[in-house]
């Protein structure tokens, strides 16, 4: 069987590939990111392509050559450009089904949402909607799967979630609504069997868990399979949240919108008849393992790390610049000449304060590089010429150890910066 899946570099997409390529399947797997960066399975071929230029039929015409089957995974939950939801949700999807009305495609599932109805109370699901229109208004035969939250390790949105289980407290929102979250392997179990069935019969499925939960009671699950007690729960007002939506978006990264509180408001729970809850094998206490702890609480502890690593930096250029004058006997003690002495000092204090600037705005592997240089070549300059140091009881110089390892740490786990494709 030929296969068109799309979003094949995605949570779902990958795990449906390493399924579909394991059947003995041809498939054309399309994703936006550079063919380099992902895995070759055998009877798999690799097109980069972004699908927010696929918005006419006629663009997917020559993608849907003797393909029998078509999986839609793409979607959109971070929008980056004005009208992407639409145009990747809806727009894109319509010009497809269009297309595969044309061509006889035998069979399209198409990966939507739970929620994804054309009055919802976010764009994301009030786009998803859209294109399931889109599909349903064709003759073909197809299937609309609407996942709740989705569970894997791997997940943003579940690194997310076990590192807000992994908090002493749990911070979760007053008005948050109820889950009913779904393993990946659950899901991906539900595709295949849609994908081996002859016929799917026009069917809506809502792909939830087996159990409905509270979000402070998933949490508290999370956290209990991850090896830790039951923590207090602290609610947090819809008022105080939504400065904490405008302030990640000064972060790279962040799963944190004024969508994304909408959607945790109304919750995420089926409420059709064809769901697929009684046949879920995975429950949520086993979604989650103690392997997983160190993890998260590293994550929690990382940013904190970088906070304090900046008020160092800035805190040591405001000291030197009160302190002036103890500064330049401090220079005058390992010999500088005095004629040098205010440029030398004037130097380290715009260095230390650029160091903690760059620590908060601009965090990057050269940074830590450069950092722990710039704390050696102190430490080496005191040692040379007032080894004494490493003998006051404060321990001014032997503290530079530990401000190393944090560096370190951070080096280690700082993301790559991907190169261009």
């Amino acid at each position: 069987m030929k296969i068109l899946l799309i979003g094949a570099s995605g949570l779902v997409g990958r795990a449906l590939l390493a399924k579909l390529s394991t059947e003995g399947h041809t498939i054309l797997a399309l994703c936006r990111h550079p063919l380099a960066r992902l895995p070759q399975e055998q009877g798999v071929r690799w097109l980069s392509v972004d699908m927010v230029r696929l918005c006419s039929a006629i663009d997917w015409l020559p993608l849907l050559d003797g393909v029998d089957v078509v999986i839609n995974c793409a979607g959109s939950y971070q929008k980056t450009l004005p009208n992407e939801y639409f145009v990747l949700n809806a727009e894109a999807p319509a010009a497809l089904f269009a297309a595969c009305a044309e061509m006889g495609v035998a069979k399209v599932i198409q990966l939507s949402a739970l929620g994804a109805t054309p009055n919802a109370v976010s764009a994301y699901w009030r786009s998803k909607a859209a294109g399931e229109a889109a599909l349903m208004k064709t003759g073909l035969d197809w299937a609309i799967v609407r996942p709740s939250l989705v569970y894997a390790d791997e997940a943003n949105s579940s690194v997310l979630f076990c590192r807000m289980a992994a908090c002493p407290w749990l911070f979760v929102p007053a008005d948050a609504g109820v889950v009913q979250p779904i393993h990946l392997d659950d899901l991906t179990l539900l595709l295949m069997q849609l994908l081996e069935s002859p016929s799917i019969g026009r069917r809506i499925i809502d792909a939830v868990g087996p159990h409905a939960l509270a979000w402070a009671d998933y949490l508290q699950i999370v956290r209990q399979s991850m090896g830790l007690s039951p923590a207090k729960v602290i609610r947090l007002p819809a008022g105080l949240l939504r400065w904490v939506v405008k302030l990640a978006h000064y972060s790279s990264g962040h799963l944190l919108s004024a969508d994304s509180l909408l959607m945790l408001h109304h919750g995420s729970c089926a409420a059709g008849l064809d769901t697929t809850g009684q046949l879920a094998r995975i429950a949520p206490s086993q979604f989650t393992h103690p392997a997983l702890l160190a993890q998260a609480q590293l994550a929690n502890w990382l940013p904190l790390a970088r906070l304090v690593l900046a008020w160092l930096w800035l805190f040591t250029a405001l000291v030197s610049y009160w302190e002036w004058h103890t500064g330049l006997a401090l220079l005058a003690d390992i010999g500088l000449p005095p004629k040098w002495q205010p440029a030398v000092l004037w130097a380290g204090i715009g260095l230390d304060a650029v160091m903690g600037l760059l620590t908060l705005l601009l965090p990057s592997r050269s940074l830590w590089l450069a950092q722990a240089g710039l704390v050696v070549g102190y430490t080496a300059i005191i040692t040379v010429f007032l080894p004494i140091w490493w003998l006051h009881p404060f321990g001014p110089i032997s503290k530079n150890l530990p401000v190393l390892l944090v560096l370190g740490l951070l080096l280690c786990t700082q993301p790559r910066r991907s190169a261009a494709p």
